[in-house]
């Protein structure tokens, strides 16, 4: 169960979630990049008071972390959203059919506009399981195995996760991303299959679906976290 602390940064008391790690050799403090939630993992036996002095002796490089976070991005009519990694104009239409249709460089957003954020984020995810599924298939036959099901979240910082049963569990935003990258986290996680670590033996089958998956990992190091910030526009008294 998660404890909580606070730390006073810049004259406002902000919290400080605190989780105790039996295997944890030393305390971690880290500012989550998508939501600037500090958390603090604490091994089993280090009392909160060693834990608000470690807290408040790092004030500085907390200040510095947050200030780094960049604010979400908003999407709503107008704007500019990326989808299999090209930016498309988003057009809140206001008119009937409530769906959503890919014309050229623009998704065209039907229906009442209080909603329409709403309806395209279930479009996109729509997408997401068509595409993530499809690969994951081709993936799967190529390596010999099977999955169970995949299914479709908005994990906070993961891209994709594999159970023990077989059920393949993705983000949704990787329909936001390049083609090419939703393709190597698909065959991550079915690799994940044959292997539930990430050793050479794990690596070796990822390189079988996809041979450059270096460069496409590391397109999600440095371009991913842009879209864990978007959000969509639900405002009910939108025009």
């Amino acid at each position: 169960m998660a404890e909580a602390l606070s730390v006073e940064l810049a004259g406002e008391s902000v919290p400080v979630t605190v989780r105790r790690n039996a295997q944890a050799k030393r305390l971690i403090l880290r500012v989550d990049k998508t939501t600037g939630e500090i958390k603090l993992t604490l091994p089993k036996h280090v009392g909160m008071r060693a834990a608000t002095k470690f807290i408040y002796a790092n004030t500085t490089w907390l200040l510095d972390e947050r200030q780094l976070l960049t604010p979400n991005k908003i999407i709503a009519d107008s704007s500019l959203l990326p989808f299999l990694g090209d930016e498309q104009t988003v057009v809140f239409t206001g008119i009937a059919p409530r769906k959503v249709v890919h014309e050229g460089e623009q998704l065209m957003v039907g229906g009442p506009t209080d909603m329409a954020g709403k309806r395209l984020e279930t479009w996109l995810r729509a997408q997401a399981k068509e595409l993530l599924t499809e690969r994951a298939a081709l993936h799967a036959e190529k390596l010999g195995t099977k999955f169970k099901r995949v299914s479709i979240g908005d994990m906070k910082s993961r891209w994709g996760s594999c159970s023990s049963t077989g059920t393949l569990r993705f983000s949704w935003r990787l329909v936001l991303a390049p083609f090419e990258v939703l393709d190597y986290v698909a065959a991550h996680e079915v690799a994940h299959l044959l292997e539930m670590n990430h050793s050479d033996r794990f690596w070796a089958q990822v390189a079988i679906c996809i041979p450059d998956h270096k460069a496409r990992r590391r397109w999600l190091k440095t371009e991913g976290n842009a879209l864990f910030k978007i959000r969509f526009n639900t405002d009910k008294n939108a025009q």
